[in-house]
């Protein structure tokens, strides 16, 4: 081999070597950012109590952003039961609000959570509201 051949074989062998040790190192810090670790999410009934994580598809019947703060609120119908979602302004609010339409359906995953005496479901990333469907009202 020549002498630069050995030292592009070095200097992929040290590259490698470093990468192998970032991924040993903070690999899985890396690959679950922004996710709950342990605990999963199970389906929202009536009875899913404060502070489990839960998800559901439901159909948007309005929403509105907050005079302040600009976090996103929504009335869904998920089994004939209104619920609200609240969607914080760093959760993707603006962005939410500028896809999401009423009568859309959606897939979201939350924690239950009580405001003011009524239950509602708090979204922590924008990853976690999935539009299902649009309706046409056109």
């Amino acid at each position: 081999m020549e002498k630069e051949e050995k030292v592009m074989v070095l200097l992929l062998f040290m590259t490698l070597t470093s990468l192998m040790t970032a991924y040993l190192c903070f690999g899985s810090d890396l690959t679950a950012s922004g996710q709950e670790t342990g605990e999963k999410a199970k389906p929202y009934t009536r009875e899913s109590g404060e502070g489990e994580k839960v998800f559901l598809q439901a159909e948007v019947l309005s929403k509105q952003l907050t005079y302040k703060g600009g976090h996103l609120l929504l009335e869904v119908d998920c089994n004939s039961e209104v619920l609200s979602v609240f969607i914080p302004k760093t959760a993707g609010a603006e962005a939410l609000n500028a896809s999401i339409r009423e009568g859309d359906f959606i897939s979201l995953t939350g924690t239950v959570s009580e405001y003011e005496g009524k239950r509602e479901i708090k979204v922590e990333r924008k990853e976690d509201v999935i539009l299902s469907d649009h309706r046409s009202s056109e």
